[in-house]
């Protein structure tokens, strides 16, 4: 019987996976039979601790040092009025920061290298909590944090993906190799890892300065008129007021997160990413916004009519969450449509690119 030889790559991961798959079940059998509490998860709390503790430290050196720190003013009549949480000192960006970690660890470069890099994401994430925290303890518990925590979220999360952007380009062939490695085609992603960190800074942004800040109370209002329009044609009168679609029957209340704001970058994202003509690019991505808005506006006519026609809003409210799979798979189906058609990225059609980084 022949046995299975490994190259000198697969016995490297076999041996790895060995470890790990040994390291796992050594912890298993002392989680179970000695440990009454899991000292991992005791000794991360702890870690976690004395973190948040010595940012609390500097946030009050700080406060005392340079006194209150600058923060945006008259957002409070266009901020979302909806309950908000008390301000409470934490360590944030955790999964940010473990994930550059990962990545730094993960892909090939000399250990001193990956000691530095690893060293600067961690002051950079310190620093963010530190910032975090010294605009937090000078809110009182009665203050909507939201509109000052903004501030230094934006900061910190802008910080953090420029220090993994400035790591990528200093490491722009190993990240390539590691692609290779896997199977991914580092010829034809490679180009499009800088404009993802861009995608990314600008929805920061949008995230925490457009989407979270403002009403969108005249998109709504177009929406709900040409729904109106179309339910007049349907035989069901209604009447727009502000966010509400009124009816005799029943009324439809409409929030901003209906409008499907971060469905729609995600899937002109997606476009922007994978295309090489600019014109194909703006074109298909114009298309598919207002294709998905129109599905959005089908949604409220169809909610409409079951109202009028049951008053049965519990019924409603599920088909209310039935929009969140049609309009899924629309944005899914629009992606399909885009990589088979358009897309430098086609779906079953094989190119013949060179494997540069091989």
């Amino acid at each position: 019987m022949n046995l299975p030889s490994f190259s000198g790559h697969n016995k490297k991961l076999w041996i790895t996976s060995g470890v790990v798959l040994s390291i796992i079940l050594i912890y298993s059998l002392l989680h179970f039979c000695l440990f009454e509490k899991d000292p991992v998860i005791t000794f991360l709390g702890f870690i976690n601790n004395q973190y948040l503790n010595l940012s609390l430290f500097c946030a009050r050196a700080v406060h005392s040092h340079l006194g209150p720190l600058p923060f945006p003013n008259g957002f409070s009549e266009i901020f979302d009025p909806e309950p908000w949480i008390p301000y409470t000192p934490e360590v944030r960006y955790k999964k940010v920061l473990f994930l550059f970690l990962l990545i730094i660890w993960l892909v090939k470069s000399p250990l001193r290298k990956k000691l530095f890099c690893s060293f600067i994401m961690i002051m950079g994430h310190l620093f963010s909590v530190i910032l975090y925290n010294s605009y937090g303890i000078e809110l009182s518990p009665a203050t909507d944090p939201r509109p000052v925590l903004a501030l230094p979220e934006t900061i910190a999360l802008l910080l953090l993906f420029a220090l993994a952007n400035i790591w990528y380009l200093n490491n722009k062939q190993n990240v390539l190799k590691a692609l290779s490695k896997l199977k991914i085609n580092a010829q034809s992603f490679g180009p499009k890892i800088q404009p993802l960190f861009f995608i990314i800074y600008f929805y920061i942004l949008l995230e925490n300065y457009v989407f979270d800040f403002f009403q969108f109370y005249p998109w709504i209002n177009i929406i709900f008129s040409i729904t109106q329009k179309i339910l007049a044609l349907a035989g069901y009168p209604s009447t727009v007021d502000a966010v509400y679609l009124i009816g005799e029957y029943g009324t439809i209340y409409m929030a901003k997160y209906c409008l499907g704001f971060k469905t729609m970058y995600l899937f002109a994202a997606m476009v922007y990413l994978t295309g090489d003509k600019t014109k194909t690019k703006l074109l298909y991505i114009l298309a598919g916004l207002f294709f998905i808005n129109f599905v959005n506006i089908l949604r409220f006519v169809f909610l409409f009519i079951h109202i009028q026609k049951n008053g049965d809003y519990a019924l409603a409210m599920d088909l209310h969450d039935l929009y969140n799979i049609v309009i899924y798979s629309t944005v899914f189906i629009l992606w399909v449509i885009w990589f088979e058609r358009f897309s430098d990225i086609s779906i079953g059609k094989k190119k013949k690119i060179a494997t540069k980084y091989t």
